[in-house]
Parts: C-alpha cells; structure tokens; sequence
C-alpha cells in the first residue's frame, strides 16, 4: 500500500517504466522467440494492473473519494489508520504533530502496520484521525450525532494545541493536557463564544479537497475568534459599505511595500478584523470568513504559502464570501483551501469576484503579459492596471496552472515577516 507522496511518485516511476519495457518487447526480434515475448508482456502486465491499482486507490484517498474501510478483525486495523490519514489529508509530519511527536515515529510506525504501538497509541491515532470504528471503520462524517460523545475530545489536536499556548489557563504538562481533554476543550470552546457538534457544522461551509477534519476546524475557528474578540473595531460592519470604490480601495494597497500591514487597518476601518493564525495539522486551509456574535465580521488567514500573490487572492476572496454569503440565514463561516476546486457556486461566486476585483476582466483582455510571459510584460501590465507585479504574475501562474513561473516576482516570504511570524 502507498502512505506517502514519495511513495507515490516511486510507483508511478516504476509504472512508466515496466510500460515501456512491455512496449518494446512488442516490436519482434529473431533472436527472442515470441512465445518468451509473450510471456514476460503478460508478466508486466500483471505487474503494471496490481502497481495501476496502488496509485488509483491513493489518489481516491487523497482526493477523499473515500471515507468507508471495510474490517474483517482487528488485523485490519493498522491499515485502515494509514488510509483514513491519507482520506483526511494528513500527512505523516501532520500526524505526527497532531500527536505530538516526531514525524519520524509515524513513519516507523506505518511502515510496520503499528506492529510496535500500543493499544494506548492505536486509539490515540484514531481519535486525531476521527475514525470511528464499529461494524465498519467509518470516518466520521456520514451521519449526524444527537450528542456529543466525551470521547470525541480526543480528536482534537490537543499537542500542537498546547504547543501553541492556547490553553492560557493551564499550567500543567502535555501528558496532564491529554488527560484533561474534555475540560480543557470544551472550555477552550466555550471562551471563543464556540460550539463543536460532530457532523453538524451548522451553517458553515469548508472547501476542501479531502475529508474534513471537523475538530482540527473547530479549533482553529475557536483560537481565531479569540483572537478577533480581544481587538474588535470601532465600528460594526456593513456590507453595504463594501462598494466597488472600497474594494478598489483595498486592492491599490497591493503597490505599498507593507500592503498587507496596510490591509488590516483598511479592514478594520470597515468592522472587519484581519486574524493571521497558522493552519493546524489536517485542515490545509488558506483562509476563512466569518460572523463575529458583536456585529463585526472576521477574515482570517494562514499564510500556508507566504506569498503576495496568494495573500491578495485569499483576501480578496474572502471579502466575496462578506459580502455575498456571510449572513443571516446563509453562513455564519466559510473555511477555504483556495488549492481546491471550487465545487459549488458559493466558492465560484467568490473566486469570480476576487478575479475581478484584482484585474477585472476588460483589463485582462488587454494584457500583454498573458502572451509574452516575461518579466518586462508583467512589471508593464501591472503599472497600466494599477496592483501589484505579484497579482499580474499569480493570475498567470494560476490561470496555466504553472507554479514553476515567475518566482521572483511573486512575493515569495514577503508576508510573514509583515505580521512577525
């Protein structure tokens, strides 16, 4: 079975190869009887179905095509926990974060199907995985629960939790953490104004290209509102202030040097709190808009890819989901892997409107940089359009799907440094 991205590629390698060397047994030689020829293309060819099937059953779990594993005993165990890790977008570094410890024992860990891990480990890799295990092992997230089970705690990623200071009021240590899951994140829940039921999330939304990891969400969302409560604006926000002017407004700070300092203020000054907090292990997300519970409204960011490009795509997509879906009724949040296909109308909704509020469409079609793609042709184009080189040069990359392009003008680690990360 393959559990990593290295292992992944070495299998496709070794498909190409046994491909080509089926080819040319193909071509009839006289000095290699056909019979022989025939017999080893068979044998490839077995070989290239079972390696097919290998790489074919991965990219589903990493695409989270499944969220079922079938279990005939126990046996079956170790194997459904590296899948269901895969199916949540996990890798074994996220894991092992999530657990607290190194990447490596995850590693050593699957590669003897957790032959060495205690009981004590197998649930604890469980819980952060939230797998639930009875007739069938089912990730969670068929079926909506009436209440929450004490020990969904568990699933939360308490170490990097902890690891991060969350829990402010605890001084005790990671292993005392663990054992206090279910105070120590209820409470955690509870003071951010927070509400986790498994498989609800109530009038929330999450782009994804795998299975979400509903608790690792919760979380986060929970530590971001903190955050945003702490500092609220001066004034509530008012969508209706989000004009065309506004966004304009907003986007032209993509030529100052500190544009996404810049930024928050600019938010702020509209009842918007600008939250930057990592992601956590298991969510990949970019980005996220929100309801705030005192008439304010919240854009959180993780900078997963620090880069000015990508920092006024998010922001700006963002901005969409405030003003088109973030109200009563609707969402109270979107959460977004902007590295996702945007699967439903809401999320291309909002990617319509960062798009346009970046280089509106009649400014595109005049583009000389779309044809010519060079550096002189990017600098040019964003000068005519008014934004950033960074903004000229990620809609490129993202319109070709090429992220190899323009990496110096793209804004690489210029943004992190901007908010002291």
């Amino acid at each position: 079975m393959i559990t990593n991205e290295k292992q992944y590629r070495s299998t496709k390698a070794s498909v190409e190869k046994l491909a080509a060397a089926a080819a040319a047994l193909e071509v009839p030689t006289s000095d290699f009887p056909e019979v022989f020829a025939k017999a080893q293309r068979s044998a490839l060819r077995s070989q290239i179905d079972e390696l097919e099937e290998e790489v074919r059953f991965y990219e589903d779990l990493r695409a989270g095509k499944i969220s079922e594993f079938s279990a005939e005993s126990l046996h079956d165990l170790p194997d459904i926990l590296i899948q269901a890790r895969i199916a949540r977008g996990m890798s074994q570094k996220d894991l092992g974060d999530f657990l607290g410890v190194a990447e490596q024992q995850i590693q050593r860990y699957e590669s003897d199907r957790y032959r060495m891990a205690s009981l004590d480990r197998l649930t604890e890799v469980a819980d952060a995985l939230n797998v639930r295990i009875v007739e069938r092992a089912q990730l969670v997230g068929s079926s909506k629960l009436d209440s929450v089970d004490p020990s969904i705690w568990q699933a939360f990623p308490l170490a990097e939790m902890f690891k991060r200071g969350w829990f402010e009021d605890f001084s005790g240590t990671l292993s005392q953490a663990k054992k206090a899951a279910s105070d120590l994140i209820p409470a955690f829940l509870h003071g951010a104004h927070s509400q986790f039921a498994p498989m609800a999330l109530h009038r929330k939304s999450v782009r994804s290209s795998g299975q979400v990891h509903e608790a690792a969400v919760a979380a986060w969302e929970a530590r971001v509102r903190t955050l945003a409560d702490r500092n609220p604006p001066h004034r509530a926000f008012d969508r209706d202030r989000l004009t065309a002017d506004w966004v304009r407004g907003l986007v032209g700070l993509s030529l100052e040097d500190n544009g996404p300092r810049l930024a928050a203020d600019y938010l702020r000054d509209a009842g918007i709190s600008l939250v930057i907090e990592r992601h956590l292990p298991g969510t990949l997300l970019d980005g996220a808009a929100l309801a705030s519970a005192d008439h304010h409204a919240i854009v959180a960011m993780t900078l997963r890819h620090d880069r000015l490009d990508n920092f006024w795509f998010t922001l700006l997509h963002e901005i969409g989901h405030l003003k088109m879906h973030i109200r009563l009724g609707e969402f109270a949040a979107i959460f977004d892997d902007n590295d996702s296909p945007a699967a439903d109308k809401v999320e291309q909704d909002a990617d319509y409107f960062a798009q346009e509020a970046l280089i509106p469409e009649a400014n595109w079609n005049l583009a000389v940089s779309r044809f010519a793609r060079n550096d002189k042709a990017v600098v040019a184009d964003a000068k005519r359009f008014g934004v950033a080189p960074a903004v000229i040069a990620g809609r490129i990359r993202r319109d070709a799907n090429d992220y190899t392009l323009f990496r110096t003008l793209v804004g690489n680690g210029e943004v992190r440094r901007q908010f002291d990360l």
